[in-house]
């Protein structure tokens, strides 16, 4: 559930870019949950927090994707403004790190609520997770270079 979401990952972003994908997208919540042993009080905590930090990403991933609809514009005008394509470029890069912070902040938050053994456990599904979605990436990149 939310440790899905807050493992650096993000399984329920639209995002074009590569970069933004989810580690934790391939595995299951509950599998992922029962590894924990969550008490009552850990998962209502939990899920309320999935939804705040939820209700913020839809904010900031909505502020990015005007960022990026108005760069696209400045980037199409006929008479190119290299100061506003600029500027438009740091809002962009202002708006993807706060997309990152809130989940880096959701993190931080989840691993608050857990016990330290939950955070051993939930830091080693995370490393294996990544490792996994790393070597899936690689492979992806390495089949695009080989299609006709």
């Amino acid at each position: 559930m939310v440790l899905a979401c807050f493992g650096i990952g993000y399984a329920q972003d639209p995002s074009p870019d590569p970069s933004m994908k989810k580690p934790m997208s391939h595995m299951k919540k509950e599998d992922f949950m029962a590894k924990l042993k969550l008490t009552d009080d850990q998962k209502k905590q939990m899920k309320e927090l999935k939804f705040e930090t939820d209700k913020k990403a839809i904010d900031l991933r909505s502020k990015l994707e005007l960022s990026r609809l108005e760069l696209s514009k400045l980037l199409s005008s006929d008479t190119p403004d290299k100061d506003a394509i600029e500027k438009q470029i740091n809002e962009v890069a202002a708006n993807e790190t706060a997309v990152h912070m809130n989940r880096l902040d959701g993190w931080f938050e989840a691993n608050k609520i857990l016990t330290p053994e939950q955070q051993k456990q939930w830091r080693k599904v995370l490393r294996e997770a990544a490792m996994a979605q790393m070597g899936k990436e690689r492979s992806e990149r390495r089949n695009e270079h080989h299609r006709p």
